[in-house]
C-alpha cells in the first residue's frame, strides 16, 4: 500500500464530491462518547447504505459514522458501492462499501479514513473484494450481495439457486432431475437438516413463506402440490440475500431450519433500465437417461406430466428506475419466466386415433410485476413502499385421459411499507404489510368419469378409460402484518457496552380451501341398454364382458374450510461488549389462537476476539427456534365431508340421495415443533484470508407426523361421520443433524495484471437423522407410528434414528470463483461442487428376531460421488456513456457428468440433467 495518503487540497475543485464527505458531518447521536482508536474498531454502529455511486455512499457513511472521509473526486468517478445494512463496525461497513472498486482505504485518525487508489503492480495482490460478505460476528449469517447476484450462475434466476455456495443448505436430490428440466419453479432446500417447509423465507421484512400445503407433491382429487416460499421472486430485483443459518437473532422466528432475507433494490439516482431475453431449450441440453428403465419409451415420447425430453425456456426481463426528485425515486421492474413442454397425454403404446390426436403442450409461467417507492423524507425519516404482483400458471393433464386439462395458479400479490425513523436515542423501523397467496387448480372438465374400456371408449389402453378431470379448487392464505423494531443507541453499563434491540410483531390470516363450483364424479355398472341421450351410458362389449356400460353412482363435491387467525410475538437483545468478549442473549415470545400455544425461546451467542486483533475469533452458541404449524393440518378437516352420494337403478331413473361421505381427517391441537441448538466455531485471518470451521448440532422436537387415529389410540367414535380409517396429525417426529463445515474466504481480491479474481471454498460434513415420522405428508403406516426398533446397514436402531432420504449428502466440497477482466469488459465466473454419492435407503420387506421381537430390515445402496461444474461468461460491449449491450451465457454441468440424482420404486438409478446451455442478451442504460 502507498505510504503517502492523498488528500483534497482544494474544496471548489472536489465540490462534485460533496462539502459533507469532506467535512465529515457528524452522525445523528448513536455513539454516547468518542473513544480511542482500539475501541472506534469495536464499536458497533447501524449502517443502512444502498448500493449507488460510490461518492454519495460515501457522505451517507460519513454522516452515519462520524468519521471524516477524504479523496480525490477523480478516483471515484463511475465507481458504484456494495450496500451495507447491519450492524457492524465503521471500519467493516467502509470495506463492504468499497467491496469491487478496487479502492483501498487507510484510517488516518480514530474517525477518519482516506480511500487510495489501487496499487500499481504485474504481482498477484490482494485487494477487498470477498465473495460473499461474510459478517463475522457469531459466524451464523452469510451476505450474497448485488455483484455476486449478477455474476454467478443462477438457474432459472431464483433465489434458493443462489444459496448453493452455503455449506449449511442442501438441495431436493430430483431438483435436477434429466426427466423434467423444463420446470422453472424454485428449488426446495433444507437448513441444517430441517424440513423445508420449516425455512422462514422474508422479503423486505415482510414474510413470503406458503403455509397452506408446502410439503404435498400430490395433484389428485382432494390437493394441488405446494411449495414452501409463496412468491417465486426473480434475483434481477434484490440488492441482496442473506442467511441466518445458525446463531440466528431474535427478530427472526417461526422456523425450525433458517431464515433466508432478501431485500429488494432501491431505485438509482439517475435514470437507468435494461432490457434482456433469456433463453434455454432441449436441443441445448444433453438428457442422461437410464437405459434400463422400463418406461424408457415413455419418457423419450414425453408421456405424462413429468417426462420432459423436449421444451423451450424463455425469460424476459425489463427495469426502469431513477429519482424524480432529490429524495424521492422509482424503481419498476417486470419478468416473465415461460416453459412450454410438448406433451403426449397418452401412452406411446397407445395408438388409437384418440390418443393421436391428443397430443398437445404443457406450459409454465412465473410474472413478476413490481414496483417500489422510496422516499428520503428528511435526515431522520425514511419511507419505502413496495407492490408485487406475482402470479404462477402451469398447464398440466391427466394422463390417459380425455378432457382432463387443468391450470394451477399459485403465487400472489403484496404490499408493503417500511418506516426508519432515525430518533436521537434509537434506530426505529416499522413494517406494515398485506399479501395473498394462493394454490388454486381450474379444470377444463367439472367431471370424471371412470370408464370400462371399449369400442366407444377407446383411448386407453388398459381396462378403465378415464374421461373428465379433477375439478376447481381454490386455497387462499391472506395475511395481514406489522413488524416494530428498535435498535437502540448504545451505552455502557457496568463497564460493558450494551446494544439493545426489542420488537414487536403482530398478524392476523385468513385461510380458505374451496370448491365454489360443484364437481361430479361418476362410477360405472353393466347396462343392458342406454335411455335416449343419455351421455352417461354407452353400449360395447366392454374389457370386463359387459354389453354396455352406465353411471350407477354419483358423488357431487361442493363446500368451504375457512377459519382465522391471529399471532403475535415480543422479542428482546442485548449484545454486550466487554474488551475482547462480545455476548448475546436474548429471547423471543410467540403466541396464535391457531394452536392456542406461547413459546418461549431462549438465544445465547458468544464471541471471543481471542487476541483483540479482531482475526482470531472463537464463537459458541445455544439457541432455540420454534417453527409454525401448518394451515394443512386444519384444512383438511372437512374436504372429505363435502361429498354427497346419489345412486340410480339404471340409465333411465332418477338419482336418488344415497349419503353423505364420511370425513377423513380429524383436526388436532397440536404443539409447536421447534430445534434445541448447539454450535461452536473458529474463524481466523492469515495471509488476508479467512479461515472459518463451525460445528452446528440440532435436535428437533415436537415434529409433527401423520397417522390413523386407530393406530395413536384415538379410533373414530361415530364411522357415518368420521370414517374408520380417518388420518390425523400429531406431534409424534424428531430429527438430529451434525453439521461440520469449513470455509476458506480471500478477503480481498487477488490480481493479476488486469485481472481480478474472487472466491470461496467450502466443505461440510453432515449426519442428518431425518425419516417419515417428521414429516406431515408421509404414509409411515402402522408399523413405524411407535417408532419400533429396525436393523439398519446391520445396525440395530430406532425407525427415528435412521439416516434422512433426502437433503442429506454426506459431504459436499464446493469452489466458486469470480474473475473481472475489465480490459474486455467480460466477467468469468465458476461454482464447482463435489457431492458425495446419493444413498438410496429403502426397506427390504423382511424382518429379522432382536430381543425376541420383530425388527424390520432397511437397507443402504451406496451410489458413487461426482463432480459439476457450472460457469458464466458475462460480457459488455459499452455503446455510449452509461450504456451497453451485454450478454450472458450460463453452463451447468459443463463436464457433463453422469450424475445419480435418486432412485425409482424399484431402485433403478435416475441420473441429473447433463450439459445445458443458456444465453441472455440485453441493453441496458
Amino acid at each position: 500500500m502507498p505510504s503517502s495518503r492523498l488528500r483534497c487540497v482544494s474544496v471548489a475543485r472536489y465540490r462534485s464530491l460533496s462539502l459533507a464527505l469532506l467535512l465529515g458531518l457528524p452522525t445523528l447521536a448513536i455513539g454516547t462518547s468518542q473513544v480511542a482508536g482500539a475501541q472506534i474498531q469495536q464499536q458497533q454502529l447501524h449502517f443502512q447504505i444502498p448500493a449507488q455511486p460510490l461518492a454519495s455512499a460515501l457522505i451517507a457513511f460519513s454522516q452515519q459514522s462520524g468519521w471524516q472521509v477524504s479523496a480525490e473526486s477523480t478516483l471515484l468517478n463511475g465507481l458504484n458501492s456494495s450496500p451495507v445494512d447491519a450492524r457492524t463496525s465503521p471500519e467493516k461497513a467502509l470495506a463492504h462499501l468499497l467491496r469491487g472498486t478496487g479502492m483501498q482505504w487507510e484510517v488516518t485518525s480514530t474517525d477518519s479514513a482516506s480511500i487510495l487508489p489501487p496499487a500499481q503492480s504485474d504481482v498477484l495482490q490482494i485487494k477487498s473484494t470477498p465473495i460473499t460478505a461474510m459478517e463475522p460476528v457469531f459466524q451464523g449469517e452469510q451476505v450474497i450481495d448485488r455483484q455476486m447476484i449478477e455474476n454467478l450462475p443462477s438457474g432459472n434466476g431464483d433465489i434458493t439457486s443462489l444459496l448453493r455456495t452455503n455449506p449449511n443448505v442442501q438441495f431436493d436430490n430430483s431438483q435436477l432431475s434429466s426427466k423434467n428440466p423444463g420446470e422453472i419453479a424454485p428449488a426446495d432446500i433444507s437448513i441444517n437438516g430441517a424440513r423445508p417447509w420449516q425455512n422462514l423465507f422474508i422479503v423486505d421484512g415482510m414474510s413470503m413463506n406458503n403455509d397452506l400445503d408446502p410439503g404435498n407433491t400430490n395433484d389428485n382429487f382432494a390437493e394441488i402440490s405446494g411449495r414452501s416460499q409463496g412468491l417465486a421472486l426473480d434475483t434481477d430485483l434484490l440488492e441482496d440475500i442473506k442467511v441466518y443459518d445458525s446463531n440466528v437473532p431474535v427478530e427472526f422466528g417461526g422456523f425450525n431450519g433458517g431464515v433466508v432475507e432478501a431485500n429488494t433494490r432501491d431505485p438509482s439516482k439517475e435514470l437507468h433500465g435494461k432490457l434482456s431475453v433469456q433463453m434455454s431449450r432441449s436441443e441445448w441440453t444433453h438428457y442422461h437417461l437410464n437405459k434400463d428403465d422400463p418406461n424408457l419409451e415413455d419418457v423419450e415420447a414425453g408421456f405424462g406430466n413429468d417426462n420432459q425430453p423436449e421444451f423451450e425456456k424463455i425469460i424476459t426481463r425489463a427495469t426502469l428506475e431513477g429519482h424524480l426528485t432529490d429524495n424521492f425515486g422509482l424503481l419498476a421492474s417486470f419478468s416473465r419466466k415461460d416453459s412450454t413442454i410438448p406433451t403426449r397425454v397418452f401412452a406411446p403404446s397407445n395408438q388409437t386415433t384418440t390418443a393421436n390426436d391428443s397430443e398437445t403442450e404443457q406450459t409454465r409461467r412465473i410474472d413478476n410485476y413490481f414496483l417500489k417507492a422510496a422516499w428520503k423524507i428528511n435526515d431522520d425519516w425514511s419511507l419505502d413502499t413496495s407492490i408485487t404482483h406475482a402470479p404462477e400458471t402451469s398447464r398440466t393433464f391427466g394422463p390417459n385421459s380425455i378432457l382432463s386439462g387443468r391450470d394451477v395458479e399459485s403465487g400472489g400479490d403484496s404490499l408493503s411499507a417500511r418506516l426508519v425513523w432515525n430518533a436521537p436515542w434509537a434506530r426505529v423501523e416499522q413494517n406494515l404489510s398485506w399479501s395473498q397467496m394462493n394454490t388454486a387448480r381450474t379444470s377444463d372438465s367439472d367431471y370424471m368419469v371412470i370408464w370400462r374400456t371399449s369400442p366407444t371408449k377407446d383411448w386407453s389402453t388398459s381396462t378403465a378409460a378415464t374421461e373428465g378431470g379433477f375439478g376447481d379448487i381454490d386455497e387462499a392464505q391472506k395475511t395481514l402484518a406489522y413488524k416494530l423494531k428498535a435498535d437502540w443507541n448504545s451505552f455502557n453499563w457496568l463497564g460493558m457496552d450494551h446494544s439493545l434491540q426489542t420488537g414487536l410483531e403482530l398478524s392476523q390470516n385468513a385461510v380458505k380451501y374451496e370448491r365454489s363450483k360443484p364437481h361430479y364424479s361418476y362410477s360405472v355398472a353393466e347396462a343392458k341398454s342406454c335411455a335416449a341421450s343419455d351421455p352417461l351410458c354407452s353400449m360395447g362389449q366392454t374389457s370386463n364382458g359387459w354389453e354396455g356400460q352406465y353411471a350407477n353412482k354419483m358423488t357431487v363435491t361442493q363446500g368451504k374450510v375457512a377459519f382465522d387467525t391471529r399471532s403475535w410475538a415480543l422479542y428482546l437483545q442485548d449484545e454486550m461488549r466487554y474488551k475482547r468478549l462480545t455476548v448475546r442473549p436474548g429471547v423471543r415470545i410467540d403466541g396464535d389462537d391457531y394452536m392456542h400455544q406461547t413459546t418461549i425461546a431462549p438465544r445465547l451467542a458468544i464471541e471471543l476476539d481471542v487476541f483483540g486483533d479482531s482475526k482470531t475469533r472463537l464463537t459458541a452458541g445455544a439457541n432455540q427456534y420454534y417453527g409454525r404449524n401448518l394451515y394443512a393440518y386444519r384444512l383438511r378437516d372437512g374436504v372429505a365431508a363435502m361429498g354427497t352420494e346419489y345412486t340410480r337403478a339404471n340409465s333411465a331413473s332418477d338419482w336418488v340421495l344415497n349419503k353423505r361421505a364420511a370425513n377423513d381427517s380429524q383436526f388436532n391441537q397440536l404443539k409447536v415443533p421447534y430445534d434445541d441448538e448447539l454450535t461452536l466455531g473458529l474463524s481466523h485471518v492469515q495471509w488476508d484470508t479467512e479461515f472459518a470451521v463451525k460445528y452446528v448440532k440440532r435436535m428437533g422436537r415436537e415434529q409433527v407426523s401423520r397417522a390413523w387415529g386407530s393406530q395413536i389410540g384415538e379410533p373414530s367414535a361415530d364411522t357415518s361421520t368420521l370414517a374408520a380409517n380417518y388420518y390425523t396429525y400429531y406431534n409424534g417426529g424428531k430429527s438430529d443433524a451434525d453439521i461440520y463445515t469449513l470455509t476458506i474466504t480471500p478477503l480481498q481480491a487477488f490480481t493479476l495484471g488486469s485481472t481480478r479474481t474472487t472466491g470461496q471454498f467450502a466443505m461440510d460434513w453432515s449426519k442428518i437423522n431425518n425419516t417419515g415420522l417428521s414429516s406431515y405428508t408421509a404414509n409411515i403406516g402402522a408399523t413405524y407410528v411407535d417408532d419400533p426398533l429396525i436393523q439398519y446397514d446391520g445396525k440395530f436402531m430406532r425407525y427415528s434414528d435412521m439416516p434422512a432420504a433426502n437433503y442429506n449428502r454426506p459431504w459436499t466440497a464446493r469452489l466458486t470463483t469470480i474473475t473481472e477482466i475489465e480490459p474486455l469488459h467480460m466477467t468469468w465466473s465458476n461454482f464447482l461442487r463435489y457431492r458425495d454419492g446419493y444413498r438410496r435407503i429403502a426397506t427390504t420387506g423382511k424382518k429379522v428376531q432382536h430381543e425376541g421381537k420383530d425388527a424390520y430390515i432397511w437397507e443402504e445402496t451406496p451410489f458413487s460421488g461426482s463432480l459439476t461444474w457450472d460457469t458464466r461468461v458475462a460480457w459488455e460491449m459499452p455503446t455510449a456513456k452509461d450504456q451497453a449491450v451485454f450478454v450472458n451465457l450460463d453452463v451447468s454441468n459443463l463436464l457433463d457428468k453422469r450424475t445419480v440424482g435418486t432412485t425409482e420404486s424399484s431402485g433403478l438409478p435416475t441420473y441429473e440433467v447433463g450439459r445445458q446451455f443458456m444465453l441472455e442478451v440485453g441493453y441496458k442504460f
